[in-house]
């Protein structure tokens, strides 16, 4: 399925080509991107209230007094590219003055025109400006990213201009810069020489597509312009196999420059992102400190958060990451075997519809001796299903696993069924693949079950067969993409006949409780946090 895997990407976001009017053309489908949120709740008050003083949507010109000192060359590390194409983030050379004047106010010569940039040939496309009068706080500039095409308008050059939130209010004449940065609107930091974006905090505007889209880039938090003589805080990780019936190890590498590396591992699925401010102060108060460029940790049985973080000197959290893992012990006491169930495949034959087809069969299941209503399903992509052969002879299959691989679903409300963060032991590109229902990430997340659209995401139960709506299973490629699955309404999971399968719906008087791997518990007793639901609302409760 590698090949599948980059057929999928080209078909939604296409390749470099050049266009009739000369522009360097990419092909994007508006539909499969992260639309970025303009007038956020924090901003939009003061949005309202503000004067605009512009509204062309056209960027300010470099002024024509000012005057540029060349500080030499430095590296410009792309995730605005890689973020909405295949095109995977590279690092290239780049020239980086400093105003004479504005001390702290600096201009990146033309990144992805200068012929350093592995994407393209050279052509003038665009300087980019970075405020960081206050390295604390720096803005980004409203700059087009001229003769750069991404196809949304059939046969007419779209523009695309590249921000943050302080440029984009700054650029349209709502903010003055120091009212913007005063207000939090600034997207990074300016720390050792190297200039570090927040995740989906910069985005690309395009004011003549649909009602003026915007789409959020810096997805992977890679996005990073090192000075002259930055010091090294390049970080990152290996994860390999992310689940095991007893350790794993995580592979990680650290620049010259980084003093420490923590790392932490916790229930559940703790964040799906990297800037989770919470979640690293308790890698920093209570995490361990890791050594020799490897991290062994023996996750709990179900989904499990590690984060790692990287530290200068002073302390500081100069890199950040995590990885989901997966405790997959067999914990043969707590779980009977009581058949097979009958599966409709319908995850990789809705998101590969011309290479995997809808395809029924049997598959064993176990129930939960301790909780009846809750199953897991063994080896559901195991040799019982039928493609099994075609994913072996493509490489996705991974090397090494001695242990079943459990599709767990909590069926103990028939009325809200949801399937829990699980591997399911097939792999794209070295990246394993989670399955999830969308109620269960809305459980994790502490979302309003109340709302329709958030029901929508919980699965049924009736007559021992298990359906969703379509769209509400999810697969998830940590550090990649999230597709939907059950696009053709094909999915389902048919029990075999057991006395205990729940056929009442729980009542919603009492409240419910979860752990942060999903699964319920009689009472929050045990420290941690805990998920409560109750007359349909879902909220966090922290036990001490």
């Amino acid at each position: 399925m590698k090949k599948l895997y980059s057929l999928f990407l080209l078909l939604f976001a296409g390749v470099v080509m050049a266009s009739a009017n000369g522009a360097v053309k990419l092909s994007l489908n508006p539909d499969m991107l992260n639309k970025a949120v303009i007038g956020a709740d924090r901003f939009a008050s003061k949005v309202q209230k503000a004067p605009a003083a512009r509204a062309d949507g056209d960027a300010a010109d470099e002024p024509a007094d000012e005057q540029w000192t060349l500080l030499g060359t430095g590296r410009f590390t792309d995730d605005i590219m890689s973020a909405l194409t295949p095109l995977e983030s590279q690092t290239w050379d780049v020239e980086i003055y400093e105003s004479a004047t504005t001390p702290g106010y600096y201009r990146v010569e033309n990144p992805y025109g200068n012929g350093n940039c592995p994407y393209f040939d050279a052509f003038d496309s665009c300087d980019i400006f970075l405020h960081a009068e206050n390295p604390d706080a720096v803005w980004v500039e409203y700059v087009e990213l001229k003769d750069i095409d991404f196809g949304l308008m059939e046969g007419e050059y779209c523009p695309a201009y590249f921000c943050d939130y302080a440029g984009y209010y700054i650029n349209l004449g709502y903010f003055r810069p120091e009212e913007a940065v005063s207000m939090g609107m600034a997207s990074g930091k300016l720390l050792g020489g190297n200039f570090t974006f927040g995740v989906g905090e910069v985005f690309l505007d395009f004011p003549l597509f649909g009602n003026g889209d915007q789409f959020a880039v810096n997805l992977s938090g890679l996005l990073r312009v090192s000075l002259p003589g930055a010091k090294d805080f390049s970080f990152g990780v290996q994860p390999g196999d992310i689940c095991t019936d007893s350790s794993l190890s995580v592979a990680y590498s650290a620049g010259e420059d980084i003093a420490e590396v923590k790392y932490g591992l916790f229930s559940g699925m703790r964040s799906f992102e990297k800037k989770d401010e919470k979640l690293f102060q308790e890698v920093l108060a209570k995490g361990s400190v890791a050594t020799g460029g490897v991290v062994t940790v023996s996750p709990e049985y179900g989904m499990n958060t590690l984060a790692l973080a990287a530290l200068t000197a002073d302390g500081d959290i100069v890199g950040r990451e995590i990885v989901y893992c997966f405790g997959q012990q067999e914990n043969a006491d707590e779980w009977k075997t009581i058949g097979k169930a009958e599966y409709s495949e319908d995850v990789f034959s809705s998101i590969w519809p011309d290479e995997m087809s809808n395809v029924v069969y049997q598959v064993d299941v176990q129930e939960s001796i301790t909780t009846p209503g809750r199953y897991r399903l063994v080896d559901l992509y195991g040799p019982a299903y039928p493609e099994y052969q075609l994913l072996v002879n493509d490489g996705n299959i991974p090397e090494g696993h001695n242990h079943s691989h459990y599709v767990v679903i909590d069926a103990t409300n028939p009325e809200r069924v949801t399937i829990e963060g699980s591997p399911i032991g097939v792999e794209f590109d070295g990246t394993q693949l989670i399955l999830f229902s969308e109620g269960w990430h809305s459980i994790q997340t502490g979302a309003n079950l109340n709302d329709p659209g958030v029901l929508d995401g919980f699965g049924t139960l009736k007559n021992g067969k298990i359906t969703f709506l379509g769209g509400a299973i999810n697969l998830y490629m940590p550090g990649s993409a999230m597709y939907r699955g059950n696009i053709n309404h094909k999915f389902y999971i048919q029990l075999p006949e057991t006395d205990s399968v729940a056929d009442v719906v729980a009542g919603t008087d009492a409240p419910v409780y979860y752990n942060v791997s999903g699964l319920r518990v009689d009472s929050p007793s045990v420290p941690g946090v805990y998920v409560k639901v109750q007359d349909g609302k879902a909220t966090k409760v922290y036990v001490k």
